[in-house]
């Protein structure tokens, strides 16, 4: 499947639990919803997706 840079580096890096690097691929304004919470930014979204690794 031929996908754009971005899905296949958010893939990559969700695939190999990298927090910083998942983060990365959203931009500083960006706004994540999930499971009843938003994270906004980039910092934000590198705790959530951290948080997540560790308890998924």
């Amino acid at each position: 499947m031929n996908l754009p840079k971005v899905i296949t580096d958010l893939v990559n890096a969700q695939n190999s639990f990298d927090s910083i690097a998942y983060a990365d691929c959203f931009s500083e304004t960006a706004v994540v919803f999930d499971e009843g919470k938003t994270h906004k930014g980039r910092l934000e979204i590198e705790r959530w997706i951290d948080h997540s690794n560790k308890n998924y």
